[in-house]
């Protein structure tokens, strides 16, 4: 593996998580509206359930942790994998399945959303983070490129 670039690094992670943050605000702010509003009035009796501004943050902050870990894979795998769009789509698909996928199935076991809200969350953070990795492998290169 070549000398990563710490700063290019950050700025691609930057880039794929505001990409990110966008296909899921747009999910779920306006295509999933209604569903999240119906939801929320049943889940407020069990749930504590966060503010908008609160679920905005945290939202915010997933996709930061998201775009900085799928930037580091794509970085990461660049050598094995060849610097290609290959290597962001893979990059995107690893993230999303251990971040987006895997928490799926542990909310369908516990019954905690409306398969309507896991299935459109699915759907946007795949296109986010494919998005999103693509975008920032234009922005990632090594030291010595």
């Amino acid at each position: 593996m070549k000398q990563l670039n710490s700063v290019r690094l950050v700025l691609a992670g930057l880039v794929s998580a505001v990409i990110l943050y966008v296909f899921e605000g747009v999910t779920n702010a306006v295509i999933l509206a209604g569903p999240w509003k119906s939801w929320g009035l049943i889940a407020d009796r069990v749930f504590v359930m966060p503010s908008p501004g609160a679920s905005l943050m945290f939202w915010g902050l997933q996709a930061l942790v998201a775009g900085l870990v799928a930037a580091f894979v794509y970085a990461a795998i660049r050598a094995w994998v060849g610097v290609n769009l290959r290597a962001a789509w893979l990059s995107a698909i690893v993230v999303w399945g251990v971040g987006w996928l895997g928490m799926t199935f542990d909310k369908m076991a516990m019954g905690l959303e409306p398969p309507i809200l896991m299935y459109g969350n699915l759907l946007a953070a795949l296109l986010g983070l494919l998005a999103g990795q693509i975008a920032a492998s234009f922005v990632y290169k090594d030291r010595d490129e």
